[in-house]
């Protein structure tokens, strides 16, 4: 009897004990729960507070950013409040409850190209024609809130507070000016500007002296002549001639045409009474332009000879009138042309 009695005394010691045992594993776990909810809301408030702190960061530097804008704002929306109130009034005036939408054309046309300038100029648009709209649209929009006034005074009044707003709008969003560039600046830039109509210029009459290759298919390619050339402009004809830059070698030209023409004028010189090395004193630096000129010189006479526009045998005054050139040049074309006179005859030169 005494042993039965123990193993329920003892049974019973071990089920107090074990509902202890189950007890504080079940406080141990809400106490857990509370302690994990507990950090859980303060992840979550931490995070709320963070994202407000965000934000009123991002508002905070964006009233800093724009705070010339946001001082400009009541000026800019009173004005097209009023504006818009007193379209909409003489809108119902004239044509009846649906004139209430008249301000959308007065006033929300101008208001819609103002807004697309900033926003057209931010993307990389052209801006040309959305400034034409907004002002054209502010001038429809001046125009009928001047005929709404009852009087010139009124009218003034109403065209003024219409544009008032846009005017301040298109002023604060407007492109910002240009740094003044310094005076060292502003020389460089004209005289980049003056260089570059220099090179057009060269280019343009480095174009009309050209010449053309013609290939055997028909096609033509011009032909520049190269070399160290200085532009000339006379009696409204542009020309370019060699030149010599002291410190740069000399450009190596076909000067065989120019010998010929040296040597005749040479012999020209010689004959009319000039000293030995007077010719070459003249010609000295120069016989390429010389010959060029006064071959074309005597191209055009011998021309106008065979189409009787000069006689057979042509004074000097009247080749140097019909040439227009100087005097030295006629005289050395009658020799080419006419040859020595009645000296003996001698072949004259050819082009």
């Amino acid at each position: 009897m005494s042993g039965w009695a123990e193993d329920r005394r003892a049974d019973r010691v071990a089920a107090a004990e074990q509902r202890r045992a189950d007890q504080a594993l079940m406080f141990e776990q809400r106490r857990a729960d509370r302690q994990a909810d507990a950090e859980r809301r303060q992840a979550e408030r931490d995070a709320a507070a963070q994202r407000r702190a965000e934000r009123r960061a991002v508002l905070s530097g964006w009233v800093r950013a724009n705070t010339l804008n946001l001082l400009f704002v009541p000026v800019i929306v009173v004005p097209a409040v009023l504006a818009w109130t007193a379209m909409a009034a003489y809108g119902r005036e004239v044509f009846g409850p649906v004139g209430t939408l008249l301000p959308l054309f007065s006033e929300g046309a101008m208001w819609m190209f103002a807004f697309a300038v900033p926003m057209a100029r931010r993307a990389g648009r052209p801006v040309g024609w959305l400034h034409v709209g907004t002002w054209v649209f502010a001038a429809v929009a001046a125009v009928l809130n001047f005929v709404h006034g009852s009087t010139v005074a009124y009218g003034v009044v109403m065209a003024l507070v219409s544009v008032g707003g846009v005017v301040v709008h298109q002023l604060v969003t407007a492109a910002p000016a240009r740094t003044r560039r310094t005076r060292a600046e502003r020389d460089a830039s004209r005289l980049d500007r003056q260089a570059a109509r220099k090179v057009l210029a060269v280019r343009r009459a480095a174009l009309g002296q050209a010449v053309a290759e013609l290939a055997p298919d028909g096609t033509a390619t011009l032909v520049h002549r190269p070399g160290l050339v200085a532009y000339r402009r006379r009696w409204g004809r542009s020309r370019l001639v060699p030149a010599i830059v002291p410190g740069l070698p000399v450009t190596e030209v076909d000067t065989a045409l120019g010998d010929a023409l040296a040597a005749e004028v040479a012999e020209y010189l010689g004959s009319a009474g000039y000293g030995p090395g007077s010719a070459e004193t003249l010609l000295d630096g120069v016989p390429v332009e010389i010959a060029e000129r006064i071959a074309g010189h005597v191209a055009r006479v011998r021309a106008a000879i065979a189409s009787g526009a000069l006689p057979d045998r042509p004074s000097q005054a009247a080749v140097r009138k019909f040439l227009r050139c100087r005097a030295e040049h006629a005289a050395i074309v009658c020799r080419a042309i006419t040859g020595p006179g009645d000296d003996g005859p001698r072949p004259a030169v050819t082009t």
